[in-house]
């Protein structure tokens, strides 16, 4: 790969670039695509999704509350203004829209009096269905309620002062879009920003500072044309969108730090290059290579899940990780090879050396020399202490995991989408409505229930360019003889629901005039219809009283503003209304029995299913209403005393609906799928370890580690936000953060322990790779920690609480796994370990210079390593006798194995001379100069193999005769 790379790096950067520009139109319109509503992310068969498409499919007048206009009010004067915004709005609304909607006046609510406080709600209903979205048209709506208050005011001066609100789930819908793209507006520079100054100060160079961002830029460009694409066949949740940026820039500018970094690192070694390259693809690459996998593989398991909005995620957060790792594999190295140290201006090689000379002899130090000075000392300390103390740091981690641990199993995670919603003029108003009135007014739950066979003939009737329902009930529906049938089975229901739960603010199924007209004859002791009437009347909800009345006026030639309902002095089933269409005879009766069912959206329109709608008096998706649920679905469904078991000849099936139930439904089956996941994405993880490492235990203890950081930072987000902030944590926080930090927070323990193993297969012992990789690789993975930690945590400055709640926790989540877990936990356990870290199979190890049982199979098992700083031992060092004491022979071993590194450093130097130019010999680039420069190095090479396997004989000849002693 480093060879392809080094050759045709002017083509690697020209395909990119052409790609970049290919895939940007189809990126711009990536928004078009996303999805706001999380009920409409389902993609899963559930019992509220079934129930919901029953309503969609059979009830054409359920209410429309999508977009509402809510005003308040506060004496009976400001009710007549707002009443009079009402007709002001509503011709407004006609003459831009016309028919494509419908403004209807849905009452005044009020937990006093109504007519001294309380707010007038106004349905805006969309009648053109899926084919207009409303939703788009919020702010011009929003503008005919500002122009309606202006005009009301003229005769009612009060109205320019009424507070109004339009709300609504369309509204809401509209508010998340445009504060999610505040949200992107204002996090991606400062997240851009801290990029920028990390990377300047620890590189002290402002090329190498733009460099990551700006070609994980470009891969993000890419990706957005993968969201547009993915988007247009299944819907994309817009969180997704902020996901992908943040986990990429985070992901990214690791993968591309890690490779120049150790590019730096080679050079300033005294490597060519050319040689320092191919070192950095080599041994960076590899780590890089393997991080990214382990990334893709955490997030492509959310693809098993059933929620489109999961699915979609996990598919393109995974693919943004592979996008930005071929681009850290490809373009860096590219690029790298294309402009050498300039990369590092205005800093260069030189530079960087003299400044370490400084910090280790000596002289005046600049910034760069006191952070450079600093994190020797630092990390220096960190591979003392994790060795001296090892046991104490895994005593501190079991200590501090139990409060965490406790947290995490205790602690309830919230389904209630609406308090993590951004501030916005459509959740004022939400929390208005809920002031006012019942909190599940505008998020109704529905018991949807399927009729054995249909319970009545529906039928409208055309009046004044209206469509009017109407009902007949058959036997099935209600019988007059014996008052039985569905009407009274569903009415009985209905009202043992509303006396068994304190929950229920109000219930509303079928309902029968005559039934109505029996029970208020029965409760006033009187046969006195014109009374009964009064009653009647009296009792009808506020929704539809104007249909019943203007119905009134018709049969009985009254005025239709001035209704009298003691005028009637017959029961209303006595008074006809003939409907020439259908040809039947329709009673006053029929037709409030239609107005009170199908236009309320109780009863379907063939008469076969019934909606019961349940308005909760606390707020949708709360702790107390997902409680309620649950109860009503086992009333529903569970035993033999359930409703479905008692009333079997009636209904065949119910459903509990509406977007608490949905939310229900999707949080339980979301936890219920990743429990699977969960163990998916572990086994994944470990086997990938197991093969990259060729270890049995280390990737064990790599998930364990990472789950540990996951605990810990469920815990602290649970004590932040509900403890500190009273905001309930949202159900996919736990979600996301496991399978984001088991992918990105694996990073950092690959790029140690890959580090380590390269010092093992190097010559060093254990405990030696692991300090020597606590200094060389403890900064770098402590920077790309703070880069990807600090990119999360700039979501906490998001609008959205549920931003706010994933930009903590993924923060959090990085830089606990990146400088605790890893500084400090990871290597006191493989301290504590020894060489059980590097135990495995042979033909694994063997791949690596691994004996099986962890030891280096390129000097005598019995030798410990040297460590990083020994003193080098040139040329043919003399195998002087083995010294008896203890001390002596450690000295020893340690300087075998030093010779043995600087040998196998010469001999894969070598090896790499060696390649490129048989590689320009098979393609005819080497002149006779090169072919003699080729044989010499083979000469060189095989001279250098023989030396090594001598001095490693003689080595072992020394240790095994005790030579000396």
């Amino acid at each position: 790969m480093a060879d392809v790379i080094m050759k045709h790096s002017k083509a690697v950067i020209a395909l990119w670039l052409v790609v970049l520009v290919c895939a940007l139109p189809f990126g711009i319109k990536s928004g078009d695509v996303l999805e706001y509503d999380m009920n409409s992310m389902s993609g899963s068969s559930t019992e509220a999704s079934d129930g919901q498409a029953i309503i969609d499919e059979h009830f054409s007048n359920s209410i429309d509350l999508s977009e509402i206009l809510v005003i308040s009010y506060s004496s009976s004067e400001e009710l007549a203004a707002a009443q009079a915004i009402f007709v002001e709005f509503q011709n407004l609304m006609d003459d831009k829209y016309g028919a494509k909607t419908t403004v209807s006046n849905y009452g005044t609510y009020s937990k006093g009096d109504p007519n001294v406080e309380g707010i007038l709600m106004i349905a805006i209903a969309n009648n053109e269905g899926e084919s207009w979205d409303i939703s788009h048209e919020t702010d011009n709506i929003r503008d005919l309620v500002k122009e309606a208050k202006s005009n009301a005011s003229a005769a009612y001066p009060e109205a320019a002062g009424l507070t109004t609100y339009v709300t609504g789930n369309d509204a809401i819908t509209y508010d998340t879009e445009n504060s999610s793209m505040e949200d992107v507006s204002k996090v991606d520079p400062l997240s851009i920003l801290l990029i920028f100054v990390l990377l300047g100060l620890f590189f002290y160079a402002v090329v190498t500072a733009v460099v990551p961002p700006a070609v994980v830029g470009m891969a993000y460009g890419i990706a957005l044309a993968a969201v547009y694409a993915i988007g247009c066949l299944m819907g994309v949740y817009y969180i997704t969108q902020t996901l992908i940026l943040v986990s990429m820039l985070g992901a990214g500018c690791d993968y591309a730090i890690f490779i120049i970094t150790r590019y730096r690192d080679e050079r300033k070694k005294g490597l060519s290059h050319e040689d320092a390259l191919k070192t950095a693809i080599m041994w960076g690459g590899e780590a890089v290579f393997t991080s990214g996998i382990s990334v893709i593989i955490g997030f492509a398991a959310l693809a098993l899940c059933d929620f489109a909005m999961v699915r979609t995620m996990g598919i393109i957060l995974a693919i943004g990780i592979a996008i930005a790792l071929v681009a850290a594999l490809t373009f860096i190295p590219s690029l790298l090879n294309l402009v050498k140290d300039k990369i590092f201006w205005p800093s260069n090689i030189e530079s960087y050396k003299r400044v370490e000379d400084k910090v280790q002899n000596g002289g005046k130090l600049g910034v760069h020399g006191h952070l450079s000075k600093g994190s020797k000392r630092y990390f220096a300390w960190l591979s003392r202490n994790t060795h001296k103390h090892s046991k104490l740091i895994a005593i501190a981690l079991v200590v501090l995991c139990i409060p965490g641990l406790y947290i995490f199993a205790e602690s309830e995670d919230s389904a209630d989408m609406i308090s993590v919603m951004p501030d916005s003029e459509s959740v004022d108003g939400l929390d208005l409505i809920m002031t006012q009135t019942d909190g599940g007014t505008i998020m109704p739950t529905y018991i949807v229930l399927e009729m054995n066979e249909s319970i009545a003939t529906v039928g409208s009737l055309s009046y004044g360019g209206m469509s009017i329902p109407y009902v007949i009930w058959n036997e099935h529906g209600l019988d007059p003889a014996t008052m039985t049938g569905a009407v009274p089975t569903v009415m009985k229901m209905t009202k043992d629901i509303d006396a068994e739960y304190e929950i229920v603010g109000s219930i509303s199924g079928l309902n029968s005039w005559q039934i109505m007209y029996m029970t208020v004859e029965s409760a006033l002791g009187t046969t006195d219809a014109s009374r009964i009437n009064q009653v009647l009347y009296e009792q009808m909800p506020s929704a539809v009283k104007g249909y019943v009345g203007m119905i009134l006026a018709i049969a009985s030639e009254q005025d239709l503003t001035h209704i009298d309902p003691t005028a009637f002095d017959k029961p209303w089933n006595s008074y006809v209304v003939y409907d020439v269409v259908s040809g039947y005879s329709l009673t006053v009766a029929n037709i409030i029995d239609g107005i009170l069912n199908v236009g309320t959206g109780i009863l379907s329109d063939d008469g076969q299913y019934v909606s019961v709608m349940v308005i909760t008096t606390d707020k949708p998706m709360s702790a107390d209403t997902m409680d309620f649920l649950a109860e009503l679905r086992s009333d529903l469904h569970d035993g033999e005393e359930s409703y479905d078991s008692v009333y079997h000849n009636i209904w065949s099936a119910s459903y509990v609906a509406g977007s608490s139930a949905s939310i229900d439904d999707m949080s339980k089956d979301i936890e219920d799928q990743f429990s699977m996941i969960r163990i998916v994405v572990a086994i994944l993880l470990i086997v990938l370890l197991f093969f990259i490492l060729g270890s049995y235990l280390t990737p064990i203890r790599s998930i364990i580690t990472i789950l540990l950081s996951v605990f810990l930072t469920v815990a602290l987000t649970h004590v932040v936000f509900e403890g500190l902030m009273d905001t309930p944590v949202l159900f996919l926080i736990p979600i996301v953060l496991f399978v984001v930090l088991l992918g990105l927070g694996m990073d950092y323990e690959i790029f140690m322990t890959t580090k380590i193993r390269e010092n093992k297969i190097k010559g060093m012992n254990n405990d030696e790779a692991i300090d020597n990789a606590i200094k060389e690789a403890g900064p770098v993975i402590s920077l790309c920690a703070l880069l990807m930690g600090g990119t999360f945590l700039t979501l906490v400055l998001a609008n959205s609480s549920m931003l706010k709640e994933l930009g903590f926790a993924l923060g959090m989540g990085i830089l606990i796994d990146g400088l605790l877990m890893v500084g400090y936990v990871s290597p006191a356990l493989m301290h504590l370990m020894g060489d059980w870290s590097w135990k495995g199979p042979g033909f694994l190890t063997r791949r690596h210079g691994l004996n099986p049982d962890g030891s280096n199979m390129a000097v005598p098992a019995a030798c410990g390593a040297a460590p990083a700083d020994a003193e080098r031992i040139g040329g043919e060092m003399p195998v002087r006798a083995v010294p008896a004491t203890p001390e002596e022979v450690a000295k020893y071993k340690q300087e075998c194995y030093s010779e043995v590194a600087v040998r196998q450093d010469r001999i894969a130097a070598l090896n790499a001379e060696v390649k490129t130019l048989t590689d320009n010999k098979r393609i005819g680039r080497l002149d006779e100069e090169g072919e003699k420069e080729l044989e010499a190095k083979r000469s060189e090479l095989k001279a250098e193999k023989e030396s090594l396997r001598e001095f490693q004989r003689k080595s072992r000849e020394d240790l095994r005769s005790g030579k000396g002693q």
